[in-house]
């Protein structure tokens, strides 16, 4: 379990990496093993992270399958206005 300011942290840096790579377009179906080309996590942790951005409503896992276990996600309206919030 990841506690404290590093885990929120390391959420906007994904949260970030997510809206770049859709392009701001929440009908896109991003490939999940795109993700984590940049990002290097393993699997588990992969899973944990895109779950709880899941909960919170930013992104939307579409596709369950492959070497990441998750196939694609989308990103939500809200995650999009959140990295906004982020990036100003």
């Amino acid at each position: 379990m990841i506690i404290g300011s590093e885990f929120s942290k390391k959420n906007q840096e994904y949260l970030r990496e997510i809206c770049r790579l859709s392009k701001g377009d929440t009908d896109y179906k991003l490939p999940v093993y795109d993700i984590n080309e940049n990002l290097g996590l393993d699997r588990t942790q992969l899973k944990n992270i895109l779950e709880y951005l899941q909960e919170l409503g930013y992104i939307d896992i579409v596709t369950i399958g492959g070497p990441m276990l998750y196939g694609h996600i989308k990103v939500t309206e809200k995650g999009l206005k959140k990295c906004k919030d982020l990036n100003s």
